[in-house]
């Protein structure tokens, strides 16, 4: 061989990336020396330059190709990247495995990820304000005078707060309200009504927002005769005024006053008012107060308040101060009752509502995790058990404990990180999907949604699951005897680590019953709300919400001539039945509240409990044929007229407070300042929830109590979708100018109230389900590969007598124990999981014995079938061949 032939051979290695040529190129070289020489001894001197050429040609192309692979990067940096390219291949060859074990972590970890979304976003997320944390809202407890511990504030408060000084930095008042919104001069301009937060000037200050266009409220655009000044949501003036950014300076008008607007916030400004200004939802537009607050009653308390407290004051500190002032508070204007004042951190008062379920979401994600990490463990297992004959030629090869590791928790790493990846993608859409179901109420619902850091979170929780999920298997691989390995290879239905699996199976079992559990007792809970009478006959109701605006009909008598007109003109409606209308349905929580006293009511105690707290609603009359509230004693609402003494019907708790026996009809109220005479007594519409009854309810009647916001009601034959037309055009004939809102049926109305059970009953009922499926694949797995390890026992069995169904029985005995170990753990974990669904669940008990011994019971069927299904293969062995093969 000459040199220059080598020299060649050997510069044509430069195509070749520098791993592959310490690696292979000697080994290449000396191939193609081996063929020179076989060409010359067959063609001379024309055969070596054929060669060379050849092997010019194969290095160009295969040199070339080996560089732009993308596995040349991971091969250059050293045993990890050859070690995950060659994992890549282990699960490419095992597509059934890869698929599965891809699939259940995708989905699993896409179910996570979205409830670990809307927790984050709602509960563990700081505010978008500055030093959120400085930020409290400020609630009055009554419960010295009312049965009433967090109550509103009055006007009074706002300044005194703000006053106080010392820890208290600054104080903002709140108060909700509902306006119909025009632009004149505008093309197309069609009333709407929206929400308008009534605020102090100081609102965005103290927040430490700025608005995107124009600029929030100076301090003399507040008070007596002024709030004239508006500053828009962004949402309104991106859906009502288009974006456009010359709205600032221009004027419109909320019912029917002129207000001009001096800026628009950003899209990111979500300020969310809590129960004490009206559902939380966000406004869609800010009105600084046209009042003094220190000049109003101090025993109205129609105001919601936050303060901010100095950087650095501790919460102990700030519930100090503001005790003192409603100390001072208590002594001016209520002659020391005994009323509290008391802060409640911003966030906690917003989420506080949803707290308990989301926690209890949390927790069932988290143990849906744990369930996806012992299956994915047994999985892993039962692959490592297949490749005892790999790892043994391994390690009698030389391989070293630390490479067999590393190249296990590759596999089960690519699979934990390729699972997150895809269970953040599915996030995407699972969380667009729970929105849509979601309560429209739910607090900060505007910024859930899945970003950058829920997505890191999600990938890196697959990969932590998927390296704890491999160090079992790669501990036994590494930690095992060589002989052990030998001999499992060598014997059949060996496979020491099937203790290991089936531990594993008993864990899935435990923890699978304990989520099954928690789903079976919230969807129980959730079919006894279902069930639940409300008081009303909601079927076939169109109910829909007419604001009458005060400037245009600044008279009480005008305003009900208005809604006897859209009264009359909706009855006209072919198909109606009756009509009625109300000041606030049942289940929306809308009520006014004030106190009552009967005198002489044989119920009277005499103490704070003669004067209740009661919800107190404006009816017209029809209201309560339409709503198909049951009239128990008395009458309804009769005409009012000149003259007429003024009633009120009242419901049956608050006639069983007061007249046990009966009799309450023709009693005397003092409402307000007024006394009323008692008409009739109905049944208890629920106004707070569907599944029990509220507050005593009052019904005014709406000819002596005119409220000139009212909603009305209209009972139909027909198709509801067919109605919602003929309803608005009704009440255009009416009024062109009338804004009309909430268009929907009462069903509709009530499935709102029931979203945020129904969202908690279809999450964990889809949790459970998932732990089953998981629990059911881990015993079939385990139960599969001891029925494919012992077929040559098997078959010695049958050949020394056995049948197959005895074998079978074995079999399935083996799963079963494994079963019942794994139900007897799991009852711990059911009482942890009971403590926590108590405040969650509705007319059932966390430890109900029936529910518990049917999702018991039906766990160990579906695991009984688990264990048959792979059981039944033993029926297919076949003696004589099964031995042959050992």
């Amino acid at each position: 061989m000459s040199d220059t032939v080598s020299r060649w051979l050997y510069a044509m290695l430069r195509f070749y990336p520098a791993d592959f040529r310490e690696e292979m190129g000697d080994a290449l070289v000396h191939t193609y020396q081996d063929r020179v020489r076989a060409a010359r001894a067959r063609a001379g001197t024309a055969g070596v330059i054929g060669v060379c050429i050849r092997a010019f040609g194969d290095s160009m192309k295969n040199g070339i190709a080996e560089r732009l692979r993308p596995a040349a990067a991971w091969r250059q940096s050293g045993n990890w990247g050859r070690d995950t390219e060659r994992a890549i291949r282990r699960l490419l060859r095992a597509p059934a495995f890869t698929i599965s074990m891809l699939g259940t972590l995708i989905v699993g970890l896409g179910a996570f990820a979205t409830v670990y979304t809307v927790v984050h976003k709602v509960m563990l997320a700081p505010l978008p304000y500055e030093r959120a944390n400085d930020l409290y809202y400020v609630w009055r407890d009554l419960s010295a005078i009312v049965d009433l511990k967090r109550g509103y504030l009055g006007g009074t408060d706002i300044p005194a707060l703000h006053k106080s000084g010392g820890p208290i930095e600054a104080a903002v008042g709140l108060r909700a309200s509902s306006q119909t919104l025009t632009r004149p001069g505008a093309a197309s301009d069609a009333p709407e009504e929206i929400s308008v937060l009534l605020t102090s000037a100081n609102i965005f200050r103290v927040l430490g927002v700025r608005p995107l266009l124009g600029r929030g409220f100076l301090d003399e655009e507040e008070g007596e005769g002024k709030g004239d000044v508006i500053v828009l949501g962004h949402d309104l003036w991106r859906s009502r005024f288009g974006g456009d950014r010359a709205i600032v300076g221009s004027t419109v008008h909320l019912n029917g006053n002129a207000f001009r607007v001096v800026g628009v916030m950003g899209p990111e400004f979500q300020f969310q008012r809590h129960l004490g200004s009206g559902s939380p939802q966000t406004a869609d537009a800010y009105v600084p107060f046209a009042l003094d607050l220190a000049q109003t009653d101090a025993g109205n308390g129609g105001y919601a308040g936050f303060i901010r407290a100095r950087a650095g004051t501790s919460p102990e500190v700030v519930h100090a101060a503001v005790t003192a002032v409603g100390q001072a508070l208590d002594e001016k204007y209520f002659q020391k009752r005994g009323l509290k004042w008391y802060p409640v951190p911003l966030v906690e008062d917003l989420v506080g509502p949803v707290r308990q379920p989301l926690l209890v979401l949390g927790a069932a994600g988290g143990l849906l995790v744990l369930v996806l990490a012992v299956n994915m463990a047994t999985l892993l297992l039962v692959r490592a058990s297949q490749r005892d004959h790999e790892f043994a030629i391994s390690r009698a090869l030389g391989a070293n404990s630390f490479a067999l590791t590393r190249a296990t928790l590759l596999e089960a790493g690519l699979l934990g990180v390729l699972g997150g990846a895809g269970g953040a993608l599915v996030a995407v859409w699972g969380t667009r999907a729970l929105l849509a179901v979601a309560p429209l109420d739910l607090p900060r619902r505007a910024n859930i949604s899945v970003d950058w850091q829920v997505a890191l979170v999600v990938i890196a929780l697959g990969l932590l699951l998927g390296l704890a999920a491999g160090i079992l298997p790669a501990t036994w691989s590494t930690r095992t005897p060589l002989g052990t390995l030998l001999r499992n290879v060598a014997v059949r239905g060996g496979g020491a680590h099937g203790g290991l699996r089936r531990a594993m199976v008993v864990v899935q079992v435990a923890l699978s019953l304990v989520l099954l559990c928690a789903g079976a007792l919230v969807i129980r809970s959730f079919d006894r709300l279902l069930s639940a009478n409300p008081g009303f006959q909601p079927a076939n109701l169109l109910t829909m919400r007419v604001p009458i605006p005060a400037q245009r009909y600044p008279e009480d008598a005008q305003a009900r001539e208005l809604q006897s007109r859209i009264d009359r003109e909706l009855a006209a409606i072919p198909g109606v039945e009756s009509v009625g209308a109300t000041s606030a349905l049942p289940v929306t929580d809308d009520a006014n509240q004030t106190t009552i006293r009967i005198p002489g009511a044989p119920g009277n105690r005499g103490d704070e409990r003669d004067a209740p707290l009661v919800d107190y609603i404006n009816v017209r009359r029809g209201y309560f044929e339409t709503m198909g509230i049951r009239l128990l004693e008395g009458r309804r609402f009769e005409a009012s007229g000149p003259g007429t003494a003024r009633e009120v019907v009242i419901d049956r708790v608050l006639a069983r407070q007061f007249f046990p026996d009966g009799g309450a009809v023709g009693s005397r109220m003092l409402f307000q300042g007024d006394t009323l005479t008692v008409a009739g007594v109905v049944d208890h519409a629920r106004m707070q929830n569907v599944h029990t009854d509220g507050r005593p309810q009052v019904y005014v009647n709406n000819d002596d109590y005119t409220f000139h916001t009212l909603t009305f009601v209209a009972r139909s034959r027909r198709s509801m979708s067919n109605m919602v037309g003929d309803v608005r055009a009704a009440i255009q004939r009416v009024d062109p100018q009338l804004a009309i809102a909430d268009v929907q049926t009462m069903d509709d109305v009530i499935g709102d109230a029931l979203r945020q059970p129904k969202l908690s009953a279809s999450l964990l009922g889809g949790f459970s389900v998932g732990a089953l499926l998981l629990a059911a694949m881990g015993l079939y797995g385990v139960i599969a590969g001891s029925v494919n390890r012992r077929k040559h026992e098997m078959a010695v069995r049958l050949a020394l007598g056995s049948d197959h169904g005895g074998l079978v029985r074995l079999v399935v005995g083996e799963g079963a124990k494994l079963v019942v170990l794994g139900l007897l753990i799991g009852v711990p974990g059911i009482y942890f999981a009971g403590k926590l669904l108590g405040g969650v669940l509705v007319g059932i008990s966390a430890f109900d014995p029936v529910t518990l011994a049917c999702v018991a019971g039906g766990l160990a069927l579906i695991a009984g079938i688990a264990c048959y299904v792979p059981a039944r293969r033993v029926t297919s062995i076949a003696p004589a061949h099964a031995l042959r093969e050992g």
